[in-house]
């Protein structure tokens, strides 16, 4: 029997850019609809259609994503960033594959961005920017 999925579909095209499993599915739009709603208080551009089938709207997707970003690179909390670190890259691949350019606004975003898209991340440790702005991995066993 095969697993069901969640569809993920761009607004504006039609085009499916991500076919998650189901429990994958669900537990980033719980993830994505908390930092959303609760935490940054914008709305994502995802619209769950039928529990199974999200619509992206890459523009509001777009400036969600950024904002989460931006809020990352500003927080020195180091459980929010574990959390955070768990959700904000799978949402980046989302952005990546929906065409969107996420690019960072300055040396801490971009190298964030650097290490949400390596493979390898969890083995590089957590991005932090110092008050000096020197960016550096934490818990890289280094």
């Amino acid at each position: 029997m095969a697993e069901l999925s969640y569809i993920f579909t761009l607004s504006d095209t039609d085009e499916d850019v991500w076919e998650p499993a189901l429990a994958v599915g669900q537990l980033f739009m719980g993830g994505v609809n908390a930092l959303g709603s609760l935490v940054l208080k914008v709305p994502t551009g995802l619209d769950d259609v039928s529990g199974d089938w999200v619509t992206v709207d890459t523009g509001q997707y777009a400036v969600f994503v950024g904002a989460a970003l931006k809020r990352r690179g500003s927080t020195g909390h180091h459980e929010f960033m574990t959390l955070l670190d768990g959700l904000l890259p799978v949402m980046i691949m989302l952005a990546d594959r929906s065409g969107i350019e996420i690019t960072g606004a300055g040396p801490a975003e971009r190298a964030y961005l650097e290490w949400a898209r390596d493979r390898d991340r969890v083995l590089r440790g957590h991005v932090v920017e110092q008050q000096d702005g020197a960016v550096h991995f934490w818990g890289d066993g280094a």
